[in-house]
């Protein structure tokens, strides 16, 4: 498929390509600025419609479930109806969705609006990345491909202070509200400036059997996680944890066996860094969603007091955070076309396993201001190790697979980091029960997930060869 933007007379122009990569870059980062700005917020949120914190993150969980759901019909619909009518029904969807959320009464009504929201949203990134590529001669690829990473990356920064500020001025409706203008203004760009039916052709057949099983068996699961850390009776618990399970096992044997080409091709685990790297963005996804909620939350009880209010106590944690990965990821993007993966994911896996720990240990032995203080230094500092594992990684998928598997495997990675995204924020339902400990828990359970990071490297692309 080839995007080619012209104007009506259908010579080329100067400035429609430079419209183009903006609107898709805006679609981009619509998607995370929503994510950051309504995970940072679930306090707010929580305390606007009521309900336990174990309740308020299932807006989060359920949001990411039903994106990474939408994630492999992207392609299949591209191939069918082209880019411009997949942007259009993606950007109308998300703010549909979000006008909806903005309506909602209450926490389960804003649970099923969030839903609609993420079936749209999750093909926001994956399209508009496509559509930008696709629209770029390759002599400028890599240039035009850092400046949409650089603007979805601002995301994590600006989204939760951006979110307080407006739920300060005018209330929580405001965190979804401000998706409809940004929203109108990525719809009219594709009306306007990609052309009707690029790239449509008869495309492969989707695989609704894998997407039955998988991400119904990992909602089980997760609430099962989420009713035992709300300390549920067991019979409540273990029944959705067993049954999510059994369908994850069936989802396996289906994969393994289907002749349409499944949700995660489970057949490519057999090519060792890939299976390495499916393995880090696992980690990534868990340990990126269990900061950005817990943060919020430690900012809320530890930091909104004297120049902070309650509303810059919750953003600036997850700010702070987004600062160093900002830094570190354009770094490591970079770096790792000369460096190969392994040595920089190692590094910052080993960088994120001591500050994590030494996060853990400054919230539980030092005194008050100098534990906060210090704390929240030590988040600029694991946002720059943490940072230098994902766009590596990401990278190296391009190294490792045959280029015939290259789609399939973008899509298992966006797929699982969806997913773990989610298993993320339950975790921080489950831990958030541990009250002032709850930080220290989470910065040790991250320092874990780094060593397995670590351990997985090993097996990631070394130095590219000339």
């Amino acid at each position: 498929m080839t995007v080619q933007t012209t104007n009506p007379s259908g010579a080329p122009t100067s400035w429609r390509p430079r419209l183009v990569l903006g609107g898709m870059a805006l679609a981009a980062f619509l998607s995370v600025l929503n994510g950051t700005t309504v995970t940072a917020s679930l306090e707010p949120l929580r305390l606007a419609l009521g309900g336990s914190v174990a309740a308020i993150v299932w807006i989060t969980t359920v949001y990411l479930v039903a994106a990474a759901v939408s994630l492999p019909l992207v392609g299949w619909l591209t191939d069918r109806f082209g880019a411009r009518t997949v942007m259009l029904l993606a950007v109308g969807g998300f703010t549909a969705g979000s006008l909806l959320c903005s309506l909602a009464w209450d926490v389960p009504s804003l649970t099923a609006f969030r839903v609609v929201q993420g079936l749209a949203g999750g093909m926001l990134e994956p399209v508009a990345m496509s559509i930008a590529a696709l629209s770029t001669p390759a002599e400028r690829m890599g240039r035009v491909m850092g400046f949409i990473s650089m603007v979805i990356n601002l995301g994590p920064v600006v989204g939760p202070v951006l979110g307080s500020g407006m739920i300060a001025a005018g209330g929580w409706q405001w965190i979804f509200l401000l998706n409809l203008p940004l929203g109108a203004l990525v719809a009219w760009v594709a009306w306007r400036h990609l052309p009707r039916g690029s790239g449509a052709r008869e495309g492969a057949r989707v695989d609704g059997v894998g997407l039955a099983l998988l991400p119904l068996g990992f909602v089980l699961v997760l609430l099962g996680i989420n009713r035992w850390g709300a300390q549920a009776h067991w019979m409540l618990t273990w029944p959705l944890v067993l049954t999510g399970g059994v369908l994850v096992a069936l989802y396996v044997r289906h994969a393994l066996r289907s002749s349409v080409p499944p949700l995660l091709d489970i057949r490519l685990l057999t090519i060792r860094p890939f299976a390495a790297g499916i393995g880090v963005m696992s980690t990534v996804g868990l340990t990126m969603y269990m900061q950005l909620t817990m943060l919020p939350l430690f900012g809320a009880r530890e930091l909104a007091g004297g120049v902070l209010g309650s509303d810059l106590g919750r953003a600036v944690p997850v700010s702070v955070l987004g600062v160093g990965m900002l830094l570190s990821m354009l770094w490591a993007a970079r770096a790792s076309d000369r460096l190969g993966t392994r040595p920089i994911v190692r590094a910052g896996a080993a960088g994120t396993l001591s500050v994590g720990v030494l996060i853990a240990a400054a919230h539980t032995w030092l005194p008050g201001d100098l534990s906060r203080w210090l704390v929240l230094l030590l988040v600029l500092l694991i946002g720059l190790t943490f940072g230098a594992i994902a766009a590596p990684t990401f990278a190296g998928l391009y190294r490792v697979l045959p280029a015939g598997s290259v789609a399939q495997g973008n899509t298992s990675m966006f797929v699982v980091v969806q997913l773990f995204a989610s298993a993320g924020v339950t975790v921080i339902g489950v831990l958030s029960g541990l009250g002032t400990a709850a930080l220290a828990a989470t910065y040790l359970v991250i320092a874990a997930l780094a060593g397995v990071t670590l351990l997985l490297s090993a097996a990631l692309p070394g130095r590219v060869e000339a």
